[in-house]
């Protein structure tokens, strides 16, 4: 119990750190192409409070972009708005991956992070700078009661839920 607490209190204060990040930066549109809040680090697993502030913040930055890469039939159960989609288990996967712009910054989610873990490091070999996994992938997200999304990724689809207030610990 205490160690949920303890996880609670460092997911509150991840979240805190992001919004107060968020409040010193500069008005919308003076951050530079490929800026976000991921910062410099290169790579790495991100918590799902970390990944909330790193979409919001990301929403309008043509430098972010958040990668589903389930099948089509996992994304259109349940995915997070604003999300592209490359099926890792297509054939073509990692030549879609060769397609991408390596100078973007990318945040990348599957179910669990099994497949980001690997797509990790084949985006690593490909050149990428930039690659964030969401750690505990979408199943993680869901449990902590993020909002999910029902549909295809390119057509009109339903979402639920929000993300859960930043002082969860009590």
């Amino acid at each position: 119990m205490r160690r949920i607490a303890m996880r609670a209190v460092a997911a509150a204060g991840i979240l805190l750190g992001g919004v107060i990040a968020v409040g010193c930066l500069s008005p919308a549109g003076g951050g530079s192409e490929g800026s976000s809040s991921l910062g410099s680090e290169g790579f790495g697993l991100i918590s799902p409070p970390e990944a909330v502030v790193a979409i919001e913040q990301g929403a309008n930055d043509p430098g972010f972009v958040l990668l589903d890469i389930r099948t089509e039939a996992e994304v259109e159960a349940g995915h997070i708005s604003g999300a592209t989609g490359l099926d890792y288990y297509a054939a073509t996967f990692e030549d879609d991956l060769g397609q991408l712009d390596r100078d973007l910054t990318y945040l990348i989610y599957c179910r669990t992070g099994n497949r980001t873990g690997k797509t990790l490091r084949i985006m690593t070999d490909l050149g990428f700078d930039k690659v964030y996994d969401l750690d505990g992938g979408i199943t993680e997200w869901t449990r902590l009661g993020y909002p999910i999304c029902e549909g295809s990724l390119d057509a009109e689809h339903s979402c639920v839920g929000s993300a859960p207030p930043a002082d969860s610990s009590s």
